[in-house]
């Protein structure tokens, strides 16, 4: 068996029919595969609430940042194996700075799913220490509940020009997860995108 798929029954468990409030292992295992050379950069991620997939991405980055607007005391005793996650307690959605020192490469978005809230995380990043190659990974893209709030927002950065779709990852569209609260798929599941800049 390979790794990741090791890695996802014996750590990881739950899957989003499990569990709507997480990444599927196919999500999981996407990312898995697209960042497995990222083992010298530094991952970024907003909300953080198990540490299911912050747990992923400390397999995958040298170091890893994850935010949340509590002490995030069930994801720190999921990964308290790791020596590569540091937790920041912040609110993403205030005026508040989150300052990271070193270059980031990746950015996973996945904490307020209001359109306004991703807009804002957009934004934020684009002021933040982005590495010249820089993704930002959303989750909940083509969700039910989620099409006029994330998708709608993450289209409209595509749009202007601001991001470019890399690939998408997670379940296709009309996948459904046979649970009331994560539903069916009218995009796919996440998306990478990368920043473009201009001169």
């Amino acid at each position: 068996m390979e790794l990741i798929d090791k890695i996802l029954k014996n750590e990881i468990i739950e899957d989003k029919s499990d569990n709507p409030t997480t990444t599927s292992f196919k999500f999981k295992k996407d990312l898995y595969n697209f960042f497995t050379k990222f083992n010298d950069k530094v991952a970024v991620e907003f909300g953080t609430h198990k540490g299911q997939t912050t747990r992923i991405l400390s397999l995958l980055f040298d170091k890893v940042y994850t935010i949340n607007n509590n002490n995030n005391e069930s994801a720190k005793e999921r990964n308290s194996d790791k020596n590569n996650i540091i937790y920041l307690n912040k609110n993403l959605y205030s005026n508040e700075v989150i300052d990271i020192p070193e270059k980031i490469s990746m950015f996973f978005v996945d904490a307020g799913h209001k359109y306004e809230q991703v807009i804002s995380d957009i934004n934020r990043i684009f002021d933040m220490n982005c590495n010249e190659e820089c993704y930002i990974v959303f989750d909940d893209y083509g969700a039910e509940g989620h099409v006029d709030n994330v998708k709608r927002a993450v289209d409209q950065a595509i749009e202007n020009g601001a991001l470019e779709v890399v690939q998408h990852v997670g379940h296709e569209k009309g996948h459904d997860f046979n649970n009331a609260r994560a539903g069916k798929l009218l995009a796919s599941e996440g998306i990478i995108t990368k920043i473009k800049w201009h001169n």
